[in-house]
């Protein structure tokens, strides 16, 4: 598994010397990020959204077809297979293209789920397109409270799970549904009309199911913070 201590560990130690990247230093961590997770998965949401100060829009494409030529599901934090899983090399890319855009299921081929599908549809779209090297400080370990500030409100972003948790009523549906829309992130059987609205709300409404939200009884002071330190 990956997580925040092993990325730090094995891709971002070596490169403390220095507050600004240079641009073969940013393309190692790009490529260490794929190698690491082409074929393992984030231990946490945290590791997740960590990544997103390194993460591009495109350079999230790359880890996506890479986790889908080792046949893993493409979303990060998954370790399954896709559900169906076909031979990536079947096809050219233009027939790829035109099944991905005409077939409604084709999102299968590359996720476990619908749901998961849209969980790294909900993260690819919040990622940021400033080249990796000219994120000044992302990739220094020890940061001031205040700069970790700074980084997650420049680069950070809110998972779809951690959203749904949030708006569980049924107004909060219709809300984040119209907000889904807004970020691009449409519903594959329909056109924006009023019966793919609700179809996308039962969706939401079972995958609100699926989440459960544990509580300990003797939790720790600091959270999850102190299980990290």
């Amino acid at each position: 598994m990956t997580t925040v201590k092993s990325v730090q560990e094995e891709i971002l130690k070596p490169l403390q010397r220095h507050k600004q990247l240079t641009v073969k230093e940013a393309e190692e961590i790009s490529l260490g990020l794929i190698d690491t997770l082409c074929d393992s998965y984030c231990q946490d949401e945290a590791t997740l959204q960590y990544l997103s100060m390194f993460f591009t829009p495109q350079l999230y494409q790359d880890l996506l077809d890479e986790r889908n030529l080792n046949k893993w599901c493409g979303y990060p934090m998954c370790s399954r297979s896709p559900e169906r899983i076909r031979d990536p090399f079947e096809v050219d890319d233009n027939t790829k293209r035109f099944l991905w855009e005409n077939n409604p299921y084709a999102y299968l081929s590359i996720y476990c789920s619908k749901f998961h599908f849209r969980c790294s549809q909900f993260y690819q779209v919040q990622l940021s397109d400033e080249s990796l090297f000219a994120r000044t400080g992302i990739h220094l370990i020890n940061q001031s409270s205040s700069e970790l500030e700074r980084l997650n409100e420049k680069y950070g972003v809110t998972l779809f799970e951690q959203l749904l948790r949030e708006k569980a009523s049924e107004d909060d549906m219709k809300s984040l549904v119209a907000g889904l829309r807004r970020l691009g992130i449409k519903n594959d059987n329909d056109n924006g009309t009023e019966k793919g609205d609700d179809q996308f709300e039962t969706d939401l409404s079972k995958w609100l199911s699926d989440i459960k939200i544990v509580e300990h009884e003797e939790p720790e002071l600091l959270g999850d913070l102190e299980k990290d330190g």
